[in-house]
C-alpha cells in the first residue's frame, strides 16, 4: 500500500470510529434513561394518582397562606403558597416579634424580673382565655411570657413592653424588623390591637401592625435558629386546663406540634402560625393570614396540614 494512501485511510477510518462510538452511547444513554423513567402500568396506584391531585387542588379561604417543610440539613419543599408578597395585618403575631426583643434584652428582663401590671396595661383588651390581669398585678418576666405567648394575653404583652418604655421597645421592634431585612414589616404596638375606628385598607395600613408571610417566614427561620424557646413556650400546656389555639388542628401520623402563635382582630381576620416536627426532624411551617373568622383559622391550617 502506497504511502499517499495510508495517510487517505487512516483519518476515515479514525472518523468512522468515531461515529460510531458517538452513535452507540447515544443509544445506550437513551435506553439508560427510558428505563428509569419507564414504568410498567400495573406498578402505578391510580388511587394514590387521584389522592395526591385532589390534595393539591384546595380552595383556602385566606388571603395569604404558605405550607413548606424544612429537612435537618435546611433543603426546604414548598407544599402549597398564596400571595406571599401581600402586606397584611398580623394582629396577635406581633407577639412573636414581642418575645424577640424581650429575649435580646437579658439586661431588662431577666425570668425572675418582677413586673408590675399598670393600669394602662390592664386596660388592654381582654383574651377569651386567661392571660387577663389586674392592675397592681405583681408577675414575673417569664410567667408575662408565658400568658403571651400561649394565651396571646394582651395585658402582658403591654406590661412588658412599658418596663422598658414603650416607645423605646416599640422602635427596637422595628429596628429588629431592619436587622432581619423584614421589608414588609412594621410595628406601632407590642400586642397586635388595632387602632380604632380604622379599616384596614391600603391608604390606612401603615397605622396598622403589619408583614407580609414571606417575611413570617424569615422570622420564624431566624426565631428557631437563635431562640427556640419562644416556639418552646408557645407549644406548651400552660399554668391552665384550656386548649392553646394551635392545638385544635388534627395532625398528621407522627408529627407534634413544637410552636405557634394565633391571632384575630375584626379589621385583620384570622391568623394561624403552626409549626410541626416529624420523626426524621423535618420541621413543617404553616401560616393562614386574613382568614374570615377566628374559627376559620382552624379550619385552613387544617387543609394545609392534610397535604403533609
Amino acid at each position: 500500500m502506497s504511502r499517499n494512501v495510508k495517510f487517505f485511510l487512516m483519518p476515515l477510518l479514525f472518523s468512522f470510529s468515531i461515529a460510531w462510538g458517538t452513535n452507540t452511547f447515544q443509544n445506550n444513554l437513551q435506553n439508560f434513561f427510558y428505563a428509569q423513567i419507564s414504568l410498567p402500568m400495573e406498578t402505578v396506584d391510580p388511587a394514590k394518582l387521584t389522592d395526591r391531585v385532589n390534595r393539591l387542588k384546595i380552595d383556602l379561604n385566606a388571603k395569604s397562606a404558605f405550607l413548606i417543610r424544612i429537612s435537618p440539613s435546611g433543603r426546604e419543599k414548598v407544599f402549597l403558597k398564596k400571595n406571599i408578597d401581600q402586606v397584611l395585618g398580623i394582629a396577635s403575631l406581633t407577639k412573636l416579634m414581642t418575645a424577640l426583643v424581650i429575649l435580646e434584652n437579658p439586661e431588662n428582663y431577666a425570668p425572675a424580673k418582677i413586673i408590675t401590671v399598670s393600669k394602662t396595661a390592664a386596660k388592654q383588651d381582654k383574651v377569651p382565655n386567661y392571660g387577663n390581669l389586674k392592675t397592681g398585678e405583681k408577675l414575673s418576666v417569664k410567667k408575662l411570657l408565658d400568658l403571651m405567648l400561649i394565651y396571646s394575653s394582651n395585658h402582658a404583652a403591654f406590661a412588658l413592653a412599658e418596663y422598658l418604655g414603650l416607645a423605646k421597645f416599640t422602635e427596637q421592634m422595628n429596628q429588629k424588623t431592619k436587622a432581619l431585612n423584614l421589608a414588609d414589616t412594621a410595628f406601632l404596638n407590642p400586642t397586635g390591637l388595632d387602632p380604632e375606628g380604622l379599616h384596614f385598607e391600603e391608604d390606612s395600613k401603615n397605622f396598622f401592625n403589619r408583614s407580609s408571610a414571606k417575611d413570617i417566614l424569615t422570622q420564624v427561620k431566624y426565631i428557631l435558629k437563635n431562640h427556640p424557646s419562644i416556639f418552646e413556650i408557645s407549644a406548651g400546656d400552660g399554668p391552665y386546663s384550656t386548649a392553646n389555639g394551635i392545638k385544635e388542628v388534627s395532625l398528621p401520623k407522627n408529627t407534634i406540634i413544637i410552636g405557634g402563635k394565633t391571632g384575630y382582630t375584626d379589621e385583620t381576620g384570622g391568623s394561624m402560625l403552626l409549626l410541626l416536627s416529624d420523626e426524621k426532624g423535618a420541621v413543617f411551617v404553616g401560616l393562614i393570614l386574613g382568614a374570615p373568622s377566628a374559627e376559620e383559622r382552624v379550619q385552613e391550617m387544617q387543609k394545609l396540614t392534610d397535604l403533609i
